[in-house]
């Protein structure tokens, strides 16, 4: 909290409980809807002692806890009357913990409460709490206005409250753990006109990198997973902010684009899988030999050296067909030896030449066995990674599953590396290249078969 905030407060206080006309003066305001919502006024005038914390005792504090507790986890009627009086008697904390027994925001955490979900009603008990600096009501309050599910959500006042919380130097120390979700509700207000706050896109894109780091599900489905969904002001901050700290080296375009999305998959240590789910795979009509190429082959591979010629011979002509399965003839994975000798140097001469003319499957084959350097070929990380980039170009969706999917693939440390490389001079990768799969790549990946499609 800035100085002059802590002295308003500070100030507020003071008059608060020392004059009695400076409450009825501020019951005049628009918070004395929240205070007569709240039922807390009629101590006002029972007592002229309205508003005095609990919070000198913390035995009291924590009694209060047991009495929340006991009517929202285990159905308490007696001790959820007992909370109500207290509150009704002009305590704060109370008030507070009466809040949370009505705000849909932390219903999850009270499963046998007894009064319903109900917004309003929790703005009411949070707002005097809120009104003379309890940081505890100054966040649930920014949280409940700022909810897009609140009917009566408060833009302005809902951002004001969610800076002065976050601002405050206890909050510092504790940082925003259990607070992510109003974390990255303020962070919106910095890229809001409306919300009144100084606009400051690149704090925005921090409030949101910080969430990350905390591994916050929510978060990390909203800014990884649906990045597209997502205020482009925002995004723009967190191009900003990572580019600022030299995580992001792409365009601050306010786009989903794979650099950043990547940058924030590196920041919410999503490292073995990629955190979104697994696409359907495009419909694409088979591209198999025809069934005389498929007949040439079966009896070339029975021996029969005349069909093998024939094969040949339709392959050399330039066929892809022909060109495909003459290669499989003599890859390892298909010959075993029974008939004659596979020859790992003429299979991937005539995938190559496959490839060329268009044949993805015949690609992806070429890419694997340059890969593992099977039989006479030497590995070839960089040819591999080339010919499988090919097949994705050529949309052949088996090399796409053995790509994407690590339980379909077996692929080696220097093909990843080589494969980013060639990524990245494409513009799909923007991180430093390691020999090693990881979801960055498996996002340029899947941003390149699309823009392929």
């Amino acid at each position: 909290m800035s100085p002059r905030g802590e002295d308003w407060l500070r100030a507020h206080a003071a008059l608060w409980y020392g004059e009695a006309r400076y409450r009825l003066a501020w019951l005049l305001l628009p918070q004395a809807a929240t205070c007569a919502a709240a039922g807390l006024c009629l101590a006002l005038a029972a007592q002229g002692g309205w508003g005095q914390p609990a919070t000198a005792s913390k035995a009291r504090v924590a009694e209060l806890s047991a009495l929340r507790d006991r009517a929202g986890k285990d159905g308490d009627r007696k001790a959820f009357d007992e909370l109500t009086a207290a509150a009704t008697r002009g305590q704060i904390d109370a008030a507070i913990k009466l809040g949370t027994l009505y705000d849909p925001l932390t219903a999850a955490y009270f499963p046998r409460k007894t009064v319903p979900d109900n917004f309003a009603r929790a703005t009411a008990l949070y707002g005097p709490g809120a009104a003379v600096g309890d940081l505890t009501a100054v966040s649930r309050l920014a949280d409940v206005l700022l909810d897009p599910a609140n009917p009566n959500r408060d833009l302005r006042r809902g951002c004001r409250l969610a800076q002065t919380w976050i601002e405050d130097p206890e909050t510092l120390q504790r940082t925003i753990t259990g607070e992510e979700r109003l974390t990255v509700k303020l962070a919106t207000c910095y890229v809001e006109p409306g919300s009144g706050l100084p606009q400051d896109p690149v704090r925005a894109g921090g409030l949101v990198t910080a969430v990350l780091w905390r591994r916050h599900p929510p978060t990390i489905d909203a800014f990884v997973n649906n990045l597209g969904q997502q205020n482009p002001a925002l995004v723009s901050g967190l191009q900003q902010s990572l580019a600022k700290q030299g995580r992001y080296i792409g365009p601050v375009d306010g786009r989903a684009n794979p650099g950043i999305v990547t940058a924030l998959q590196v920041e919410a240590g999503i490292t073995n899988t990629v955190a979104a789910p697994r696409p359907e795979l495009r419909r694409i009509e088979p591209k198999g030999p025809e069934p005389e190429v498929r007949a040439l082959q079966a009896a070339a591979q029975a021996g029969d050296r005349g069909k093998m010629a024939e094969l040949e011979s339709r392959a050399d002509g330039g066929d892809a067909d022909a060109l495909t399965a003459y290669a499989r003839l003599f890859n390892p994975v298909f010959n075993k030896g029974a008939v004659f000798a596979p020859d790992t140097q003429v299979a991937v001469a005539y995938y190559e030449r496959a490839a060329a003319a268009g044949n993805g499957m015949a690609a992806g084959e070429a890419a694997v066995i340059y890969d593992a350097g099977w039989g006479n070929v030497a590995k070839d990380p960089r040819k591999a990674a080339v010919l499988a980039l090919r097949s994705l170009d050529l949309k052949d969706s088996q090399s796409e599953i053995w790509l994407l999917f690590e339980e379909a693939g077996s692929w080696s440390g220097p093909f990843w590396g080589a494969l980013q490389a060639e990524l990245t001079a494409c513009g799909f990768y923007k991180l430093p290249v390691e020999n090693k799969r990881n979801a960055a790549v498996i996002t340029a990946l899947r941003t390149y078969i699309k823009a392929k499609s």
